[in-house]
């Protein structure tokens, strides 16, 4: 028994020998694993043992601190590595996704985020939120549209879907803002289904409803409630500190910032906003400056935080310091659009005409997106507008038309181009050309109006005030008005009567007035769909929409009726 074990067990050890090489130059190879769960019988041959999920993790852990310390390359390398370990496992594509992103190699980004839906299935809704975010970066807004709509799909109850898709529609396809409060209505009630909570709903929805509606009340509400479910959640602090900022309360402002400063005392947005703060107030020059001190510390590459310092050193007086700032900021974030805006504002009120139009070409360069044509896309869009505003001030009124038309281009809601495009014809006597620029811009925006497109009307009808049209400006008004009759249509609805048989309906039909009939239409035409369908203004200046032929021939038959019963 002895040796017949003995010859078994030299017989296993001459499996898991060493193989020699055929040729002397090569090393010996070794031969494959033998796996004894399902033995030789059931192909239990198998190259590696599968990683642990505790490696895995740890591997995705040390290259997010990577990519945090701006280390790309090594932050590319590990979450490469997770990838041929874990090829199911998201995290890998997500965070090689942003490293190339950050490298500025798009295309290999979105490429990641495709082969992670490919390989561990299009159910992943962090990938689809991603790959959204990077079509809406590039400018491709139905493509992002549509991802995001599907992530509110595959995980009804995913917060950052249903907030992006509001933040879309509101900011960048001109939806009015019940198109975005019914988004978050919604995550809302999906999220008290699944019994969760989450304060980034109700931070975002506090900043909808203070930024582009300007109810400072119901977004402190909001605010406060994404407070109570996590009293430590700094955006809901920052956002309620710039609100109390705005409206004057300093001391609870500070209140907020040093909650918040306690928590996180690394906080560079927090910090900048404490600064801005204490600027404000003017009561200590001193403290504004160690507080942009200690935001920079914290991140050096903030370019929000640049920004914010250099136009508080300019107003203090040193143009040099603040241009340094500026262009510091465009090093370290080469795309962002403000800080290039900022800088070319700059040389236009201290500097020379020549820099600001050198400033304003680079950041056009820089801030090109791939799908944005050649005026650039969206981020291009306020470069543009500055640059137009310069040429208007230097006398180049063909150049700034052209700089004006480019960023329309880039962003036909571009609510300043519009109206500082307008108001320069206005003035230069082309009143026509006025007109026909604010009605173009309105055609771009849907009903029932969103604030850009209520703050077009006040534009226009302002113009026409200031120009003495007394009665265009009366019109104006007037058409604004009937643009909002499908807002005030839908919050009071008319009574509905009590339905009735069959009979009593085909024997008693009441005649519809005149308002009730165009309400229902513009309700019929516009609220189900608030993005699909075409309004333009007619030749007599009426608000017109298309209706389908079926409808059409629907109700010219009614008016006949209603005719030969006259």
């Amino acid at each position: 028994m002895q040796k017949g074990a003995r010859r078994k067990v030299e017989k296993k050890v001459a499996i898991a020998s060493p193989k020699k090489s055929s040729s002397p130059s090569m090393p010996p190879s070794m031969p494959q694993l033998f796996d004894w769960r399902g033995g030789p019988s059931s192909g239990g041959w198998v190259d590696s043992p599968p990683p642990l999920p505790i490696n895995v993790d740890l591997l995705t852990h040390k290259a997010k601190q990577d990519l945090r310390r701006n280390k790309l390359g090594e932050a590319e390398q590990g979450y490469r590595k997770c990838i041929s370990l874990s090829p199911s496992d998201g995290r890998g594509y997500l965070g090689l996704s942003k490293v190339l992103q950050r490298k500025g190699k798009m295309l290999e980004a979105r490429g990641a985020l495709l082969d992670g839906l490919k390989t561990g299935g299009d159910d992943n809704v962090y990938l689809l939120h991603s790959l959204g975010s990077w079509e809406e970066k590039v400018g491709h807004l139905a493509e992002a549209e549509k991802l995001y709509l599907k992530g509110t799909k595959v995980a009804p109850s995913d917060a950052a879907s249903w907030v992006s898709l509001a933040q879309l529609r509101t900011r960048k396809l001109g939806a009015s803002i019940s198109v975005g409060r019914i988004c978050f209505a919604s995550c809302e009630v999906e999220m008290q289904a699944a019994g969760k909570n989450n304060t980034y709903l109700y931070t975002a929805w506090g900043g909808m409803e203070w930024r582009e509606k300007g109810d400072k009340e119901l977004a402190r509400h909001c605010f406060k409630k994404a407070l109570e479910f996590d009293a430590k959640c700094s955006a809901a602090w920052l956002q309620l500190g710039c609100l109390e900022s705005e409206l004057g309360n300093y001391e609870v402002a500070r209140d907020c910032f040093e909650e918040c400063l306690d928590n996180e005392p690394k906080n560079s947005r927090v910090l900048q906003a404490y600064a801005i703060l204490e600027s404000k107030r003017g009561s200590s020059k001193r403290k504004a400056v160690d507080l942009f001190e200690r935001a920079l510390k914290a991140n050096k590459r903030d370019a929000g935080a640049l920004q914010a310092y250099a136009l508080y050193v300019a107003e203090l007086g040193d143009i040099e310091g603040a241009r340094k700032l500026m262009k510091k900021g465009t090093e370290v974030a080469k795309r962002h659009a403000p800080v290039w805006q900022a800088w070319g504002v700059l040389e236009t009120r201290f500097g020379s005409p020549g820099k600001a139009r050198e400033v304003f070409q680079n950041g056009i360069w820089a801030c090109a997106q791939s799908g944005g044509g050649q005026s650039g896309g969206r981020q291009c869009a306020r470069l543009w507008q500055a640059w137009g505003v310069l040429e208007e001030q230097e006398g180049n009124v063909e150049d700034a038309r052209k700089f004006y038309s480019r960023a329309l281009d880039a962003d036909r809601r571009n609510v300043p181009a519009v109206t500082a495009w307008a108001l320069m014809e206005e003035r230069i006597g082309e009143g026509k050309n006025a007109r026909m620029i604010f009605e173009r811009g309105l055609r771009h925006f849907s009903s029932p109006p969103s604030e850009a497109k209520m703050g077009l009307w006040n534009g226009y009808e302002q113009m026409e005030l200031m120009a003495g049209q007394i009665i265009a400006a009366d019109a104006v008004a007037e058409r604004a008005a009937r643009d909002k009759l499908v807002k005030i249509y839908n919050s009071n609805p008319p009574s509905i009567p009590p339905s009735k048989s069959e009979s009593e309906r085909g024997t008693s039909k009441r005649r519809k007035s005149k308002e009730e009939r165009e309400m229902m239409r513009w309700e019929k035409k516009r609220e189900a769909t608030w993005g699909e369908g075409e309004v333009w203004i007619g030749d007599n200046g009426e608000f017109e929409g298309r209706m389908p032929k079926r409808e059409q021939s629907q109700s010219s038959k009614e008016q006949k009726e209603m005719t030969e019963k006259e």
